[in-house]
């Protein structure tokens, strides 16, 4: 809460992250705020990120999608953030890094600055550069224009919330990771594409027969398994099908304790 997003969108020849960083910029300098751009393209106060962004660019069309800090907790924010908390192993991974900031809220420059006069300033500054400065009229979107949406537009918000398009394409990546049971240690490495397991590779230093078997067992069921906190008990069900009697009571401990690891490693 606090954190108010927007989105600039337009053909794709007209697209500059600069330009709409600039804009947004000029329309926090409206309401006091000593607002600038800098070498990355971020909107910064006093050497402080405001504002972040991400992109996307298809065919003929731009978008360009900003959040704004007018009076988020901050300490929350880099509580999420913090390298301590987002590195949970040795994950090496194909994707865009993010570049840690330090960041501020822009109530911290006006006292009376909130969503709406952000909104208000922005749009001044859209109608200056893309109306000639002629007045629209916003759309201000309630339940009743939720219920008129075309259903394509109801199917895509549906798509939003399934798996296959919140991780189905994740980057590449490969997460190494290591852990002292009482039974061993276990050195791991997995291997992930779109959201799946393409390859895991487990070892422990126990000479125990049943350790060894499940470590390599579990390594072998991973593959072909969502990168998920339930990829080991659904390696470990692939397991029983497919080789009856190689998980029992004997040794399900073990496979019990790789579950309570990997779900808090995956």
């Amino acid at each position: 809460m606090g954190n108010s997003i927007y989105t600039i969108y337009m053909p794709r020849h007209a697209f500059s992250r600069r330009t709409n960083a600039d804009l947004v910029s000029r329309a926090l300098q409206q309401l006091d705020v000593p607002a600038y751009v800098n070498d990355r393209h971020d909107i910064v106060v006093d050497g402080l990120k405001v504002s972040g962004s991400a992109y996307k660019i298809i065919n003929q069309r731009a978008y360009h999608h900003g959040t704004m800090l007018i009076d988020a907790d901050t300490e929350a924010l880099k509580g999420c953030l913090s390298k301590k908390r987002m590195n949970k192993t040795g994950i090496i991974s194909k994707g865009v890094e993010s570049v840690p900031s330090p960041v501020t809220n822009i109530r911290d420059y006006s006292f009376t600055v909130d969503h709406q006069q952000f909104c208000e300033s922005v749009l001044a500054e859209f109608i200056h550069d893309y109306n000639d400065g002629a007045s629209i009229e916003p759309i201000i979107f309630d339940e009743e224009h939720i219920e008129q949406l075309p259903s394509k537009v109801k199917e895509t918000a549906k798509e939003l919330q399934t798996w296959d398009w919140m991780y189905g394409q994740t980057p590449e990546f490969t997460n190494t990771i290591k852990n002292e049971f009482d039974w061993g240690h276990v050195n791991g490495s997995i291997h992930s594409k779109h959201g799946m397991i393409t390859d895991a590779e487990f070892s422990t230093n126990s000479a125990g027969a049943h350790e060894v078997t499940v470590v390599s067992a579990i390594s072998v069921g991973l593959k072909g398994c969502r990168y998920s906190p339930n990829a080991v008990k659904e390696a470990a069900a692939k397991i029983t099908s497919e080789i009856p009697g190689l998980i029992s009571a004997e040794n399900e401990h073990l496979v019990e304790d790789m579950d309570r690891w990997l779900s808090n490693k995956l």
